[in-house]
């Protein structure tokens, strides 16, 4: 469940020379102007505008942005004109951006690491692998022969790849007794097609 919306913080306020358009006090009205922005999980977001109210401190009459008079709004614009909007209401961008970056340069990282490892596998290697049916399993290398990997299939499939953490922690013996040679450049193939999406090495 996500909980968004909006909300406002007073940037500044200021009593005005005008009249109450209600009551006609001069000297009454005090502007109020606000910065709206929107949140998730109540984390300033980005900001959405400025808005404003003003009160008669006389009459005690309150009027929102739309209901005020000609004169009122030229006082609001006037005011706003010396607002700057809070660095902070661009927060939750800010760290969406920077997780993004973070996840673009540790996939990265991830995806030098992999192709290193794939042409120097070693036996314990388990490569996380995506079927033609669009399921997940575990391939583990027994051992090395020559350019080959010998690996065994594990028994089991998911269908997520959050799965394949269920899949490891049953152990070798969740793993068929057959075993398969895959040459380092069948591996590779593999890799580049993104048939095998990981590889785990202790």
């Amino acid at each position: 469940m996500i909980i968004y919306g909006t909300k406002s913080t007073q940037l500044i306020k200021e009593t005005l020379i005008d009249r109450c358009p209600n009551c006609g006090t001069p000297n009454s009205i005090e502007m109020h102007v606000f910065q709206k922005y929107a949140h998730v999980f109540w984390i300033p977001f980005f900001p959405i505008g400025k808005t404003a109210i003003s009160q008669c401190g006389h009459c005690k009459q309150v009027l929102k942005l739309k209901e005020m008079p000609a004169s009122l709004k030229t006082d609001y614009e006037n005011l706003k004109l010396q607002t700057k909007t809070p660095v902070w209401t661009f927060a939750g961008a800010a760290l969406l951006a920077i997780a993004i970056t973070a996840g673009v340069i540790s996939d990265r990282k991830n995806d030098e690491k992999n192709a290193t490892l794939i042409l120097t596998p070693k036996a314990g290697d388990i490569f996380e692998v995506k079927t033609k049916a669009s399921q997940y399993t575990l391939y583990k290398v027994s051992a090395i022969e020559g350019d080959s990997a010998i690996v065994r299939i594990n028994n089991f499939e998911t269908n997520k790849i959050s799965g394949l953490a269920d899949l490891k922690s049953k152990g070798d013996t969740a793993y068929a007794e057959d075993e398969f040679a895959y040459s380092k450049k069948e591996l590779k193939a593999m890799l580049d097609k993104g048939e095998i999406i990981d590889i785990d090495r202790k």
